[in-house]
């Protein structure tokens, strides 16, 4: 489910593509590449996770039980954790979007999925009140207790048919310092999966820190099933890295040397932290490059070009232009050449010692 509020043809990002040239609905080029996604192995895992999900939630008490007389066995809960950038959100929303079962279970406009962000701070009314708000539902009395709020979110959720309920950015609901609001909030997201009329499932996706959020309250913690969104790697991920590298220069109208991914992909899986997210907008941003250069094949340099242009980096804190592009902390930005490079590899200079700025070009590839 989604809010669509204010992307109408006349919302003011429609009056902006169009005022760009982009106006009569086709897809750019850009927009093509964006849109292809990268299938992983942690789909599948991710998939068979929220399977279960689903098989727990329909699963009933008493299948014995008097015909017509429903009985509702308790929600459950998943937890997709995952540093920032690793692809939690967009994973989870073609799970979403693209589940054989949920599409064939869905009827007209609505969706058994609720899918929204939480806010920040996210105290038991702010986070009640978002999910009304994602719903189509304002709540504009500024004196309501939390009790009301949840009460009404139950009702709206029921009212709707949703059946799992998806908060991302779950991490900010650990910010709360206070320890009774924390626990609040707990009991408000335990209230969703026990109801007895219409239980829900919840999946909270964020950063690790969730964990420790749901882990300190044994109820909620017995109800989750949990998934970590581990780091990219080589060799063990070059075949999906080189499909997925090659699949993009494909849609853009590029080829790429098989050479060329081999010099790319380390330095590309190093620029990216090995979080499959930052990876492949490393690859997005490297194809916007090649096609503004009018050119036909994808090359380490467009990579160069665009990691300096996102960073305001100089070619020596570059990692697609060094040899030793291990080195660069590809976390620091607007470094120039006036600044202190990394070390080159083999370098005899002692730790902690400065090294003079120069040309800047020891270490490159030529």
């Amino acid at each position: 489910m989604s809010n669509t509020q204010g992307n109408g043809p006349g919302s003011p990002r429609n009056r902006l593509r169009a005022a760009l040239g982009q106006g009569d609905g086709t897809p750019t080029v850009m927009e093509r590449v964006r849109r292809r996604y990268i299938l992983t192995g942690r789909d599948d895992v991710l998939k068979a996770k929220f399977d279960a999900v689903l098989t727990d939630l329909c699963e009933r008490p008493d299948p014995d039980g008097p015909d017509g007389e429903e009985e509702h066995r308790e929600a459950n809960m998943l937890l997709v954790l995952g540093v920032s950038g690793a692809g939690k959100t967009r994973s989870l929303a073609r799970l979403f979007e693209r589940h054989p079962v949920l599409q064939e279970a869905r009827t007209g406009s609505d969706d058994l999925v609720l899918s929204m962000t939480a806010p920040s701070p996210c105290g038991v009314k702010e986070l009640g009140r978002s999910i009304l708000l994602a719903t189509g539902y304002a709540v504009l009395r500024t004196q309501v207790t939390g009790p009301e709020i949840w009460s009404t979110v139950r009702a709206r959720l029921q009212a709707l048919g949703v059946l799992v309920l998806h908060i991302d950015e779950a991490q900010h609901a650990t910010q709360i310092r206070d320890a009774i609001e924390r626990q609040k909030l707990r009991n408000s997201l335990k209230a969703l999966m026990v109801d007895a009329e219409h239980p829900v499932a919840v999946v909270l996706s964020g950063l690790p820190v969730v964990a420790g959020f749901v882990r300190a309250d044994r109820q909620l913690s017995r109800r989750a099933r949990w998934y970590e969104f581990l780091s990219v790697e080589l060799p063990a991920d070059t075949a999906m890295l080189t499909k997925a590298l090659e699949g993009f220069a494909e849609l853009a109208g590029m080829s790429i040397a098989g050479a060329e991914v081999r010099r790319i992909l380390p330095r590309l899986v190093h620029a990216g932290d090995h979080r499959m997210g930052v990876i492949v907008e490393e690859m997005h941003d490297a194809v916007r490059c090649a096609l503004e250069g009018k050119t036909k094949k994808l090359e380490l340099s467009h990579f160069e070009e665009a990691f300096a242009q996102r960073t305001g980096n100089a070619r020596q804190w570059n990692p697609y232009a060094r040899t030793d592009y291990r080195a660069v902390d590809v976390w620091r930005m607007l470094q120039v050449k006036h600044q202190t490079p990394p070390p080159a590899a083999g370098s005899k200079k002692k730790s902690g010692s400065p090294k003079k700025s120069g040309s800047g070009e020891e270490g490159y590839p030529q």
